[in-house]
């Protein structure tokens, strides 16, 4: 069998160290299923959840094998801050669910879509599907007043949900919004936050 050239075997070598590396010390997609994600209800969900989570944390290891700097590294970051406020945002939906299921709505907001409270959300038909179509900051709002997060948690999602509506090129350029290394690790170090605070909330719901 002949052997492939030196430098085609020095570049398979690079390649096969930087995915190596890539995938260290990073859960399995079915590990942080159960890790971090246990306590959610929808279990389709839950394996988005976890997928998605494994991919921002690959990309993230990629990014230091890679040395990223300059619009790469902004690359970096929007993609990794979009993931970790995708999953808080899912996450708090199905929170939501589990609370109006079992009798734990508080307050009025869970029961309109809008904050003017104008327009009625229907929980008699296809709750998930209704509270599917909701926002962010109204999921935000909604699990503080179920006393699932605090304020304290529910500032700083809307910190992440801030940044994460950047994606939007003329919001980007209107608050002239950069996107630097700490910004994915505190959306990171959130996110962190908000499964640990409603992993506990579902281990105390009765």
């Amino acid at each position: 069998m002949q052997q492939k050239p030196i430098q085609e075997r020095f570049g398979q070598e690079l390649i096969d160290a930087v995915a190596k590396f890539a995938k260290s010390e990073i859960s399995s997609p079915d590990e942080l299923g159960v890790e971090k994600f246990d306590h959610v209800a929808d279990h389709e969900l839950r394996r988005a959840l976890a997928e998605t989570l494994y991919g921002a944390r690959w990309l993230y290891k990629l990014g230091l094998a890679l040395l990223v700097s300059g619009d790469e590294r902004s690359a970096h970051v929007r993609m990794q801050v979009i993931d970790y406020a995708s999953i808080c945002e899912a996450l708090l939906a199905d929170m939501i669910l589990q609370a109006q299921g079992s009798g734990k709505a508080c307050g009025d907001q869970y029961k309109f879509t809008d904050f003017q409270k104008k327009r009625s959300l229907d929980w008699g038909v296809n709750p998930r599907k209704q509270v599917h179509k909701t926002t962010f900051e109204w999921r935000i709002k909604v699990s503080e007043d179920f006393e699932i997060i605090d304020a304290k948690l529910a500032s700083s999602l809307n910190a992440i949900r801030g940044h994460r509506n950047t994606v939007h090129l003329t919001q980007k350029i209107q608050q002239g919004v950069p996107y630097y290394i700490g910004m994915a690790q505190r959306s990171f170090n959130v996110m962190n936050k908000l499964i640990k605070v409603t992993r506990k909330w579902r281990a105390d719901l009765k």
